[in-house]
C-alpha cells in the first residue's frame, strides 16, 4: 500500500534520524519516468533474492536532527550535463557540501562529471538505475536495479554508496530486506520543492525557503536548468539562516557502519 506525499511529510517533518516511516511513497513524478528508458534483464532470469525480509524492524529515513542548525541539501537524477556543472559551481562558490542520488545509467553516460561531483567533496548515493517505481517490481528486479547502480558507481568512482533513495520516494517496507542486505540505508526527504515539474525559479526559492528548518533533508534534482538557475538564490538565503550544510552521512552517521568497517 502506498500513502500520499502529504501523509509523508507530515510523518516525517519534524522526525530526526531512524523514524519508521508507512509503506511507499505516491509521488506525483510520473512524467519524469518517461525521460528515463529501462535496461533491465528479464526477471524471469534473476536469481531469488536472500534476505528479502528484514528479520528486524527498519526505519525510513526522512529528516535528521537539527543540532547544531543542521541541514542537508541534496539532488537526485543526475548527472545531466549542462545542468549539474552549473549546481557544482554555485556550490563550490560557497564552500557547500552537498549529496548526489545518481541514477547508475546516467553515471555510465557521464563518467567524467560524476567523477567531478566526487572530486569537489559531495556525497555520492544510490539512485537505482534505471529509475523505475521499486515498490511494484517483484523482488529480483529491485535487487538488480539497486546492485547494479552500486557496481556501476564503484567501478566509475571506486567508492560505493552508503544511502539508497528509491525513485518516487515508492518502496514498501517489506522491501527493506534488499538493500539492508547491500549496507545501504533507505533516506527519503521533508522539503520538496517540487522541481522536476518545473514549477518556475521563484516556487521553488519560495517553497525551499519557507518550509527549511533544522533537521530538514532538502529534495532537489540536477535534471533541470530551472533548478540551477535559482540555487544560488537557494543557498544564499539558506547561509543567511546560518543554516549548516552537511552531506547526508555526516547528517545521519553510516547506517551499518559496525559492519562495513
Amino acid at each position: 500500500m502506498s500513502i500520499s506525499r502529504a501523509q509523508f511529510l507530515k510523518s516525517f517533518g519534524a522526525s530526526v534520524a531512524g523514524l519508521a516511516a508507512g509503506s511507499g511513497i505516491a509521488s506525483a513524478a510520473q512524467a519524469l519516468a518517461n525521460k528515463v528508458a529501462t535496461a533491465t534483464p528479464a526477471t524471469a532470469a534473476l536469481p531469488p533474492v536472500a534476505g528479502a525480509t528484514p528479520a528486524a524492524p527498519v526505519h525510513f529515513i526522512g529528516s535528521g536532527s537539527g543540532f547544531g542548525n543542521r541541514i542537508a541539501i541534496s539532488f537526485d537524477d543526475g548527472p545531466t550535463p549542462g545542468v549539474t556543472e552549473v549546481v557544482l559551481d554555485e556550490l563550490k562558490k560557497r564552500n557547500i557540501r552537498s549529496t548526489f542520488f545518481m541514477i547508475g545509467k546516467r553515471v555510465v553516460a557521464a563518467p567524467d562529471l560524476a567523477k567531478r561531483v566526487l572530486a569537489e567533496g559531495h556525497e555520492v548515493c544510490n539512485h537505482t538505475f534505471n529509475h523505475l517505481k521499486l515498490n511494484s517490481l517483484p523482488d529480483q528486479q529491485v535487487d538488480w536495479e539497486i546492485q547494479k547502480t552500486q557496481d556501476t558507481i564503484g567501478e566509475v568512482l571506486n567508492q560505493k554508496p552508503a544511502w539508497l533513495r528509491p525513485p518516487y520516494g515508492a518502496f514498501r517496507k517489506n522491501q527493506m530486506g534488499i538493500p539492508v542486505s547491500k549496507d545501504l540505508g533507505v533516506v527519503f526527504w521533508s522539503v520538496d520543492p517540487r522541481d522536476w515539474s518545473q514549477p518556475g525559479e521563484a516556487k521553488i526559492v519560495d517553497t525551499i525557503l519557507t518550509e527549511t528548518k533544522p533537521g530538514s533533508i532538502i529534495l532537489c534534482h540536477d535534471l533541470h536548468k530551472q533548478t540551477a538557475n535559482c540555487i544560488g538564490q537557494v543557498l544564499d538565503g539558506l547561509l543567511a539562516r546560518d543554516f549548516e550544510f552537511i552531506n547526508m552521512s555526516e547528517f545521519l552517521g553510516q547506517p551499518f557502519a559496525s559492519r562495513v568497517a
